[in-house]
């Protein structure tokens, strides 16, 4: 029988000066840590341990900022007065601009970048019965290299980019049909999601795949599962729908196997926690404030990195509105999404969120997960810590020949969990960033010898697959 789903408080958590709600969370890709979203004209930058706040990047838009992009070591953001700004880290002052601009100022409300083929991709709102998907090369951006204008016919909501499809996809049988070695992924409140060759000008070509959902979609994005490529979109109602991308009977692209989730298996469901809970001392008053029961009000996100179901489900996190969450799988038996973890609003004032939780960041590598809040508070769960593992839905992670808490004798040997070896870090006192080593602390690392069965942790994270 398999063990209940584990309980747990944030391992640390901590708000924000001023308390602005945080919309989105993005790791830095040059230093060790997390780029904050808020519904103003700035970010913040909070370190990935202590999650306290270590600098801020304002000063290169004029508007609220929509989206950020991470890749090869750059970072970007897009806001909706239609500036796409580069960053320096180091100096934390604006080191590109780009102005998306056709007769006048676009409102740019998605964002995806690719250092290696030197383009930014932004995605605009509907302006003039037109939603743009605009292509800069960054080294000359005084205007796109091209643009894509009607494959959207409402505002843009997600890009992202699809790498390697030789990897997911098998060669087309027709000759005449070319596969890109990248897709850009795309999705619209329009309530289509479409794949396109991101480096095809001619929009009529680059189209390669696309399907109507009929739902203004929220998000979307890609994951790998045993082999193949599964897309997952989540609409402003709170409902999930998954694509696999496959090949047709002409040998194109398509998205095709579409499974659709009904709101009810995210919100207003009921959940009955374990009597076993976190191993915390409480006050009389705080067992006698203590729920014996959740009810979500919201789908937070789809997590494939969390893990994926046998039928190929991505887990997914809903909460409360007091700040609770509870991370679910899909069981293939039942046909529903069951929990897999309770992460809870703790005793006390600053133990975890007291409002709506709306950013998630899974640190994959590190097992940590990082959420922040409508009440500025940005939070850390080391996953490694937890007393049980998660369950994904799929025995084949689930069921690993054992229970996956068995000691072992060369345990002494494993390393704790670090960041990058030689990462870069910010010095309050000098702002010439240096080389660090190992990080180690609460969040990071802090379930690595902690829990039985860890020798097994890096074989069960190789089963899981990761998003694109």
């Amino acid at each position: 029988m398999p063990a209940p789903p584990p309980i747990a408080y944030a391992t640390l958590s901590a708000p924000l000066p001023n308390a602005p709600y945080i919309l989105g969370i993005t790791p830095s890709p040059t230093t060790p840590h997390l780029v904050l979203r808020h519904p103003s004209k700035s970010l913040t930058v909070a370190d990935n341990q202590t999650l306290q706040s270590v600098a801020t990047l304002q000063g290169g838009h004029g508007g609220h900022i929509s989206s950020v992009s991470c890749d090869g070591g750059e970072l970007w953001s897009a806001a909706v007065d239609g500036s796409i700004v580069r960053w320096d880290e180091r100096s934390r002052q604006k080191a590109t601009v780009i102005k998306a601009f056709i007769r006048k100022p676009l409102p740019v409300t998605a964002l995806t970048t690719s250092a290696h083929d030197s383009l930014v991709i932004g995605g605009t709102e509907l302006v003039s019965s037109e939603a743009h998907i605009l292509f800069w090369d960054p080294r000359n951006s005084s205007a796109p290299l091209y643009t894509h204008s009607s494959t959207h016919s409402d505002d843009i909501t997600h890009l992202s980019l699809l790498r390697s499809s030789s990897t997911f996809l098998p060669a087309s049988h027709n000759p005449e049909i070319k596969t890109p070695s990248t897709l850009l992924l795309s999705a619209s409140t329009d309530g289509l999601i479409a794949l396109s060759d991101m480096k095809e000008s001619d929009e009529e070509e680059a189209l390669v795949a696309e399907e109507n959902w009929g739902q203004s979609i929220a998000d979307a994005g890609g994951y790998m599962h045993k082999g193949k490529m599964g897309v997952w979109a989540r609409s402003d109602m709170d409902e999930m729908c998954l694509w696999g991308v496959g090949r047709g009977n002409i040998g194109e692209i398509e998205l095709q196997d579409h499974k659709q989730y009904p709101a009810s298996e995210f919100k207003f469901k009921t959940f009955t926690p374990p009597k076993t809970g976190p191993s915390i001392t409480q006050t009389a008053l705080d067992e006698f404030k203590s729920k014996t029961t959740y009810k979500s009000d919201y789908l937070i996100n789809v997590v494939p990195t969390l893990g994926v179901s046998s039928d190929g489900a991505p887990m997914t996190t809903v909460g409360t509105n007091e700040g609770d969450m509870i991370l679910q799988h899909h069981s293939a038996s039942t046909s529903s999404y069951k929990p897999s973890a309770f992460f809870l609003s703790g005793p006390g004032a600053n133990r975890g969120h007291k409002d709506v939780v709306r950013a998630m960041y899974h640190d994959l590598a590190n097992e940590a997960l990082y959420t922040g809040s409508e009440d500025g508070v940005l939070a850390g769960f080391s996953l490694a810590s937890l007393p049980e593992r998660l369950t994904v839905g799929d025995p084949d992670v689930d069921d690993d020949g054992g229970d996956g808490r068995e000691e072992d004798e060369d345990m002494d040997e494993e390393s704790e969990i670090e960041t990058e070896s030689s990462e870069e870090s910010d010095d309050d006192e000098d702002e010439n960033m240096e080389e660090e080593g190992p990080r180690y602390g609460p969040i990071i690392g802090a379930g690595s010898k902690g829990r039985p069965g860890a020798d097994k942790k890096e074989d069960r994270r190789k089963k899981r697959y990761g998003p694109y």
